[in-house]
């Protein structure tokens, strides 16, 4: 794989580490054999990471306050569904090879993979807001050295007028 030669490259990199890191951990789940309450957990720290970006987002749209609430509870039941479903095929495909049997309760090793799960999808994210909010300032430093700073030139008096979309010399 060829490193990434743009921050912009490293960010989407970053936010697809993000995605794929809870279905990971969903397989490591299965493979360990864990409870079946690790996977809801591992949905919640999902959608707190979504939670987390949408602050984020709402905040660099300029808005006050907190983002809606009315789709946390579907949103938890389809990312639990979906990440069921996927121990569900793992542990199929596991007990093709041994036997399995679940842990009966959630323990440390549960709340530490929950954690180490949640925590670098959280830090992908952040990483990859970072790299994207100096890449769009940048971009915008450029794009306004373009354009003489307002109030430089009053109206009238600058090498020209433009009338329709001509520059009119003075002369």
């Amino acid at each position: 794989m060829s490193q990434p030669s743009s921050p912009i490259q490293t960010a989407l990199l970053l936010r697809v580490l993000a995605l794929i890191t809870f279905p990971l951990g969903v397989v490591v789940a299965a493979l360990m054999e864990r409870s079946v309450l690790t996977v809801a957990a591992l949905a919640a720290g999902m959608l707190v990471t979504s939670w987390v970006e949408r602050f984020r987002l709402h905040r660099v749209a300029g808005h006050e306050g907190y983002p809606q609430v009315t789709g946390l509870l579907p949103g938890f039941a389809i990312r639990a569904g979906l990440l069921a479903g996927l121990f569900i095929v793992c542990l199929g495909i596991l007990a093709l090879f041994r036997e399995t049997a679940l842990a009966r309760g959630v323990g440390l090793v549960d709340a530490g993979l929950v954690c180490a799960v949640t925590g670098l999808a959280l830090l992908a994210n952040g990483i990859s807001a970072r790299i994207a909010g100096s890449q769009v300032s940048a971009v915008m430093s450029q794009f306004r050295a373009g354009f003489p700073a307002e109030g430089s030139a009053p109206a009238g008096e600058g090498p020209g007028d433009i009338i329709e979309g001509e520059v009119l010399d003075r002369d």
